[in-house]
């Protein structure tokens, strides 16, 4: 009786705490809470009648603009983090986002500005970042995050923008539209839109180089004014670099608008015009010689009817020995007995700028010893010295907006291009690619540009292989990742030189060599617009 009595008793508390079972007694239904999310769209001027989109771990919504491109958006029980696009009237799309909480009045603006914070952010494509937002990119939207995010910005648009104690996402931004001129926040936009459209640098391609980390060097290299024919030819420092024994080199001014270079301390006749070439976008005639700009800006000059080998010209940057430390590909052209031959090297430095190395062949790579592993050190005009057993050689370094550093080394002997190692992919079937080549022969001796185009005929996943074909009606087969990451190969065969090639980022630059003695050479190839 006394268990009977029992169950009873639990059996009604159990009842009693969840409300019991009767008809309409239990508690009334909680109503959804609401979380608003106001903010500004604008490039500058406001988004006007722009449709802004908005996706949260749970919810979402959708507005449109006012005329001062104010929007709200308001999303029954949402649950933060969440992310914010904006469609703009020339087609491209702006994104932003809103970090974890409770609260349920956010600020978020979606500018031009938080497009570059969210691929910072995102480590990618803002747009893919958006798309997806799945528990990964969840995972990676935090206030930390964002705040580091926010700050890396920050420091790769130093002396383009200054952010300095901006918040570009959560700041009041009243955007100019109408007769009403913007805020300070909404100056900041005009600046940087101003400044992409004299570099002839997009805003997906900023927004790349700060999803890359590229650094504020790169960035600021990206961001000089280009000329009006050729988004490469920017105004600004180089270094001027012989493909030659010992890599001599002077810094040049170039200056986009008024189309010339000269030498800095010189009087007026040092300057040289820059004259386009008819029909040939980014060519160029610089006293006699064609100069052929890629889209990094580092510029390759043909010196053939000089007799003299190639130059090339570099903008100067100042990068730090840290920014070097990594796995590196050299591809080089010395003179070991009397003729000059293609060499290759594999390179590690550390981030105090300790070189151990090796010498590569056909066999395989020869690890140098202790007494050849070179240091490499600053110098005040943004140069490096590589000292060794044997004394000191000069490099010279360029960092692109993939964040990928290449060097330019003079040799005794005569010189070497090296680049960090950074893994190829393979091309789409069918996409195109067109090209100027030059080349040094053994004998030194330069052959004049060839202009060439290609279309990509195959591609093997599974072998890592894709074969061109020539607009000559050539076809060459390559490996990628041989025979080294980074390098590509191509085997000797009736048409093709035995070849081993290496690009310098996405600079738009290619180095080959030949690896046979039959047919020994040295090319660099810049990719035309």
């Amino acid at each position: 009786m006394q268990f009977r009595l029992l169950l009873t008793g639990v059996a009604a508390a159990m009842l009693a705490a969840c409300g019991g079972g009767g008809d309409g007694d239990g508690a009334a239904p909680q109503t959804p809470v609401t979380t608003t999310i106001r903010g500004t769209a604008a490039v500058g001027a406001a988004l006007a009648n722009a449709d802004v989109q908005a996706k949260c771990v749970a919810g979402t919504a959708s507005a449109t603009t006012a005329a001062d491109g104010t929007f709200t958006l308001s999303i029954a029980d949402a649950q933060r983090p969440c992310v914010l696009s904006v469609a703009t009237p020339d087609g491209a799309t702006l994104h932003s986002v809103v970090t974890p909480g409770t609260g349920t009045a956010v600020v978020a603006n979606i500018t031009t500005l938080t497009e570059l914070i969210t691929a910072s952010l995102a480590q990618g494509s803002a747009a893919a970042f958006f798309e997806a937002f799945d528990a990964a990119a969840q995972a990676r939207l935090t206030d930390a995050n964002v705040d580091t995010a926010t700050g890396s910005v920050r420091r790769m648009l130093d002396g383009v923008v200054d952010l300095a104690g901006v918040d570009p996402i959560r700041d009041t931004l009243v955007a100019a539209h109408g007769n009403t001129a913007g805020n300070a926040l909404d100056q900041k936009l005009d600046t940087l839109g101003a400044t992409l459209a004299r570099s002839g640098t997009t805003l997906a391609e900023l927004s790349e180089a700060v999803a890359n980390n590229a650094g504020a060097e790169a960035i600021r290299t990206a961001l000089q004014p280009a000329s009006a024919s050729c988004a490469g030819l920017r105004t600004g420092a180089y270094r001027m670099i012989n493909l030659a024994i010992g890599g001599i080199s002077q810094t040049v001014a170039l200056d986009a608008q008024t189309m010339t270079i000269s030498v800095p301390g010189e009087t007026e006749s040092g300057t040289l015009p820059i004259t386009p070439e008819a029909n040939e976008a980014c060519r160029f005639n610089v006293d006699g010689l064609s100069a052929l700009v890629s889209r990094s800006g580092i510029t390759v000059i043909n010196a053939a009817s000089m007799g003299a080998p190639p130059f090339l010209m570099l903008p100067q940057q100042t990068i730090s020995i840290a920014e070097l430390a990594g796995d590196w590909n050299g591809l080089g052209f010395e003179a070991e007995t009397g003729e000059l031959a293609p060499t290759r090297i594999t390179l590690k430095i550390d981030a105090n700028g300790v070189i151990s190395g090796a010498e590569c062949g056909r066999e395989g790579c020869t690890p140098w010893n202790d007494a050849q592993s070179p240091v490499i050190t600053a110098n005040p005009d943004g140069s490096f010295d590589i000292t060794d057993e044997d004394g000191a050689q000069r490099a010279h370094a360029f960092k692109g907006t993939d964040g990928v550093v290449s060097m330019f080394i003079g040799t005794e002997s005569g010189f070497i291009v090296a680049s960090q190692q950074k893994a190829l992919t393979l091309p789409a079937l069918g996409a195109k690619n067109a090209y100027w080549d030059m080349s040094v022969l053994s004998s030194g001796m330069v052959e004049d540009i060839s202009t060439f185009s290609t279309t990509i005929a195959e591609v093997d996943a599974t072998a890592g292989t894709y074969s061109r074909l020539r607009d000559d009606g050539r076809l060459d087969s390559w490996t990628i990742n041989q025979p080294a990451i980074g390098l590509r190969h191509r085997p000797l065969t009736a048409t093709t030189a035995e070849t081993v090639s290496m690009s310098l980022g996405n600079t738009g630059v290619i180095v080959a060599t030949g690896s046979r003695q039959a047919s020994s050479y040295f090319g660099v190839s810049v990719t035309r617009p």
